[in-house]
């Protein structure tokens, strides 16, 4: 069955599993889409992706069809013990600390009842079990008098096929592969599969931890009450707007001070104010922060609206301008490829590859003591790690060599606005903006500090202005300093923020 999809209508499917989804798919993308729903409609013997389009949008059964669909566009690759550090903080940092709160607050119950200590973990995402069962393991393992506990172990995914694998609980070698031999024996019974290739299944003391059911993240009411949450590379999927979305409700769904675990090619940073970035050995990791310390980044200053602008764009006016008249461009030698060298660094930090990026920065250094980039580059890999002190201090060398570094003072910006001082971070983003009016993500992050000081015409201001600049941009173009985000996909945001401002009471 040869069918072709109309240009038309594979964008128009394409909007629909993106708005029930979250999933975001890039125009040269757009084949692996297609070829799910080319699929989809074999399998069904419809010819026509009119009908197939009916059928996803007003049919009785449009619910099963479209999480049929999303088993075929989710990838559901992974493995026990995937991301190992992260396991490690959660058996040897935070499940200790969890257990010892939970055990004093039981202590001192007022009401004098009995009752056994809760844990709630969520794996949202949990693909075909690997995670959910990992956690079960290093609970086990934490916690040896489970009867004395009160355990529940949640896990979800959008695809129903990834769920009836994860229920049936029987691996290949590929998920075991960093199971160790006495994990193996304690938790797992091996057996002979087909093509006489070994199979492992999970014993039932692990299997019963864990209970498994379909979730969408982009459904309105998410579980609440967790303890922990792992939401480990599935925000990929997702456009900037989306993650900031899902990410508040994730947070919702946690308790004060719980935590949340996401995947190494992830980033909460400049995204949610709702979790702190904590690093543990090598593991990253967030803890949700309390309704006051949120609170607490956005007060209002004394001075109120235009006041407070004028005077802090007088400040960073005069602080520049007194910088720029000692300032002389040092003499610098040029290096050849180093700035193919820096190019290496960049796409490393779009990968979120720290550690190579701040390897190869080294280089860079080496190459030439005296350049402003690799500093800025430097102090952006160090900020995504959560060393926001030692980024500063790279930072301030940038500025030493070039106070004409508008990338410097946006991220000045951005780590004040990370740690709660938003009026600093004000005058670094309007720093920024007056040595380069056309610095996208500072008036992208001025936009969401008005948002979020209840000040909605400064806000709509600054995201027009974003708009306005990202116009010039293709859609698929990176944004410079943006992390690896899209200008469609900062431009989603601003028009999302800008809808919801206008629409809230």
């Amino acid at each position: 069955m040869n069918i072709t999809l109309p240009e038309e209508l594979k964008i128009k499917l394409k909007n629909l599993v993106t708005v029930r989804s979250g999933l975001y798919f890039k125009d040269y993308d757009l084949k692996d889409l297609e070829n799910a729903l080319l699929y989809r409609m074999r399998e069904r013997k419809i010819d026509s992706p009119l009908t197939y389009y009916d059928i996803l949008t007003v049919s009785e059964g449009k619910e099963d069809e479209f999480r049929e669909l999303l088993n075929h566009l989710t990838v559901n690759h992974t493995y026990f013990f995937r991301n190992e550090p992260q396991f490690k903080t959660l058996k040897e940092k935070i499940l200790p600390e969890v257990i010892a709160s939970k055990t004093v607050r039981m202590r001192t119950n007022p009401r004098g009842t009995e009752e056994k200590p809760s844990l709630r973990i969520w794996s949202a995402g949990c693909s075909t079990g690997e995670e959910p069962y990992s956690i079960a393991i290093v609970v086990k393992e934490a916690i040896p008098d489970l009867k004395n506990w009160n355990i529940k172990i949640v896990a979800t995914d959008a695809s129903t096929s990834a769920l009836e694998a994860a229920r049936k609980g029987t691996y290949g070698q590929n998920s075991m592969r960093l199971v160790s031999k006495e994990r193996r024996d304690l938790y797992f019974i091996e057996r002979t599969g087909i093509g006489r290739k070994a199979e492992y299944e999970i014993r039932d003391m692990i299997k019963n931890m864990v209970r498994f059911g379909y979730f969408n993240l982009m459904e309105e009411n998410y579980p609440a009450e967790f303890d922990i949450i792992f939401c480990s590379n599935v925000t990929i999927y997702f456009e900037i707007e989306t993650t900031m979305r899902v990410m508040d409700k994730i947070s919702h769904s946690l308790h004060d001070d719980g935590y949340l675990f996401i995947g190494y090619s992830e980033s909460l940073q400049f995204i949610s104010n709702k979790f702190k970035m904590l690093d543990w050995e090598d593991a990253i990791y967030y803890r949700k922060r309390k309704a006051k310390e949120v609170l607490s980044e956005t007060k209002v200053p004394v001075l109120q609206g235009a006041e407070v602008d004028r005077v802090l764009e007088e400040i960073s006016r005069k602080e520049l301008e007194a910088q720029l008249k000692e300032f002389k461009s040092p003499e610098t030698k040029p290096v050849k490829n180093i700035d193919e060298l820096l190019t290496e660094v960049i796409k490393h930090l779009h990968t979120k590859k720290y550690y190579v990026a701040l390897d190869l920065v080294e280089q860079a250094h080496e190459m030439n003591r005296d350049a402003v980039e690799p500093y800025y580059l430097e102090a952006e890999a160090l900020s995504s790690l959560g060393r926001f002190g030692e980024a500063k201090d790279k930072l301030k060398t940038a500025l030493q060599l070039n106070p004409l570094f508008a990338p410097a003072h946006y991220l000045f910006g951005s780590l004040f606005n990370e740690e709660g001082k938003v009026e600093e971070a004000k005058k670094s983003f309007k720093k920024a903006l007056y040595l380069n009016k056309d610095f996208t993500l500072a008036h992208f992050s001025l936009a969401n500090i008005y948002k979020s000081e209840g000040k909605p015409n400064e806000a709509i201001r600054e995201y027009r202005n974003t708009l306005n600049i990202l116009a010039k941009n293709a859609p698929d173009d990176i944004i410079a300093y943006s992390g690896g985000f899209s200008a469609v996909a900062v431009a989603g945001a601003c028009k999302s923020n800008i809808e919801r401002i206008k629409t809230s009471p």
